[in-house]
């Protein structure tokens, strides 16, 4: 890991100081998987992706194509090194990690008590060879954004004690306003990305009326076959089913790149109340109460393939994923519920108040 910052500070008004600066890392041999079978032979064949239109009610459809090797996990054949040998693993970290960013940060003190900082972050992390992966012999479509990549980012925070250095001529007035403490901070970031996929729980379909041919068939009379296969993904075929970081054991969509979607913006509120007590001249108690989350807005966690419903399409054919073919077609049905947020994984929850009570001696 290779990592640089630098920042330059200063005061543009009084008490008013202006931070610019810069960040960036460079991270090499980032372990990717640890089921890396060197004794696979590269497929020779290929598997073509028909897109089908929105809304399409029958295959075959006619829409965009894309053609992939074959990487159906009953075509893998062991042999490449040595065809007296089975599965030869391998710990592999071949994946290259960069992060920039670009920060700016205004901090504002005045003298009545308030104090103000307020910080916007633009950054870029972007991964490539291999961190996360789904062909195991070709690394060139890992290019992509990384599963923490966070392109903005602004937080502002703030202190306010509204009657610090004031005296009032009422000793029960200056006991009961004085040493208050309100402060709060305010964060709002854009979303993480995550990976659009194929849906695993069934590659190959049927027609129900028992057809050996798709043909013009009514996707509603088609029957599942083959369940819980995974097409077109490598990584998950290891005897130790350790699938890249991101794909989670499914087969990513071929149509897009590899984490090209992001998840809705995040914010969180949060606002503190203290008193502190005076006892003694050495002593006192703080009385506080903080609250998180103070809107309590729904901040949904969509990452790696939680918090949404990342299957794209639907893979539909005769020859789809079916273990036996050396050339296969794949006809991609529109998933309707892609992209739904699923209220099952919140990050950072609901409102939550928190009361603590200290002794300062």
């Amino acid at each position: 890991m290779l990592q640089s910052s630098l920042q330059v500070e200063r005061e543009i008004l009084r008490d008013t100081t202006l931070s610019v600066g810069t960040m960036w890392t460079h991270g090499v041999h980032l372990i990717s998987s640890s089921a890396y079978d060197l004794n696979l032979m590269p497929l020779t064949g290929t598997t073509a992706y028909i897109t089908c239109p929105p809304g399409a009610t029958q295959v075959p459809c006619n829409g965009p194509q894309v053609v992939l090797p074959n990487l159906d996990s009953g075509m893998l054949q062991e042999g490449r090194i040595n065809p007296n040998l089975g599965q030869i693993n391998a710990l592999i970290s071949p994946g290259i990690n960069n992060y920039n960013s670009l920060f700016i940060q205004l901090q504002r003190r005045m003298s009545n008590g308030l104090a103000l900082q307020a910080a916007y972050t633009y950054a870029k992390n972007m991964m490539s060879n291999g961190v996360d992966f789904s062909n195991q012999f070709d690394f060139s479509n890992t290019h992509a954004p990384y599963l923490l990549d966070q392109r903005h980012r602004l937080v502002i925070s703030g202190i306010y004690q509204p009657f610090v250095g004031k005296r009032f001529e009422s000793p029960f007035v200056n006991g009961l306003l004085s040493n208050w403490t309100i402060s709060t901070v305010m964060l709002f970031s854009s979303g993480r990305p995550y990976a659009a996929l194929l849906d695993n729980a069934c590659t190959t379909y049927n027609a129900s009326n028992g057809s050996s041919s798709l043909g013009t068939i009514p996707l509603d009379q088609l029957n599942c076959v083959g369940a819980g296969s995974s097409l077109n993904d490598s990584a998950v075929n290891q005897s130790t089913s350790n699938s890249a970081l991101g794909i989670n054991g499914a087969g990513p969509s071929p149509v897009v790149g590899l984490n090209s979607f992001y998840g809705p913006w995040t914010q969180q509120i949060d606002l503190g109340l203290a008193r502190q007590i005076p006892l003694t001249e050495r002593q006192s108690i703080t009385l506080q109460v903080q609250t998180f989350n103070l809107l309590n807005h729904a901040n949904y966690y969509v990452q790696n393939g939680n918090g949404v419903n990342p299957v794209q399409y639907l893979p539909v054919g005769n020859t789809c994923g079916d273990a036996q073919s050396q050339n296969q077609t794949c006809y991609l049905v529109p998933e309707p519920g892609f992209r739904q947020l699923q209220i099952i994984n919140a990050l950072y929850g609901p409102r939550v108040f928190q009361f603590s009570l200290k002794w300062n001696f």
